[in-house]
């Protein structure tokens, strides 16, 4: 049970305002060899096309997933960091330090981030990750990623956000050549 959000949000705006000062590496496909993907649970199921897409281009793919309840778990077997809003987050909506440490650990030179604004919790460990190239939807005018895009109106299908954005990942040019 969450008593507030005040302080994860103070410390959210905190880390969006460093965003910018942090080191980048845009990376396009060809050097980008693991990339950690996070979504809500209830869009697991779309999202399983989004990992099998990169497992099949030879991609290493971590999953960190947020669900609200127990209910909400995901039973497609995989492996996956489960961040669960009714018992993984303090009194204060932070993220249990156990579970900020495996997912830190989670290796990617790309992070994607599906979650939106789900999360607060998850945003919170997506800012402190140590990836230096951080994508996703582009939800405030916080710059929480290092490149975002913004769906069309009314237009929030994950698939067709997934394509825009591996469309743009394949054309990023990359000095690491």
């Amino acid at each position: 049970m969450i008593l507030t959000n005040y302080f994860l949000n103070k410390e959210i705006l905190k880390l969006t305002g460093k965003a910018s000062a942090r080191p980048h590496q845009y990376r396009s496909m060809n050097d980008i060899k693991s990339l950690l993907i996070i979504c809500d649970s209830r869009d697991w199921d779309v999202m399983r096309y989004c990992v099998e897409k990169l497992r099949s281009s030879g991609k290493t793919v971590n999953t960190a997933i947020y669900s609200p309840t127990r209910k909400d778990v995901p039973t497609w077997v995989s492996n996956y960091l489960l961040l669960r809003g009714d018992s993984d987050v303090n009194l204060f909506g932070f993220p249990a330090k156990s579970v900020q440490q495996q997912f830190y650990n989670l290796s990617a030179d790309v992070i994607i981030d599906f979650s939106g604004d789900k999360s607060a919790a998850m945003l919170y460990m997506i800012l402190k990750h140590p990836s230096a190239f951080k994508v996703g939807v582009k939800r405030s005018e916080n710059p929480a990623y290092d490149f975002s895009i913004i769906p069309p109106e009314g237009n929030d299908d994950i698939k067709y956000l997934f394509d825009q954005i591996l469309g743009y990942l394949q054309s990023i040019t990359s000095k690491y050549r």
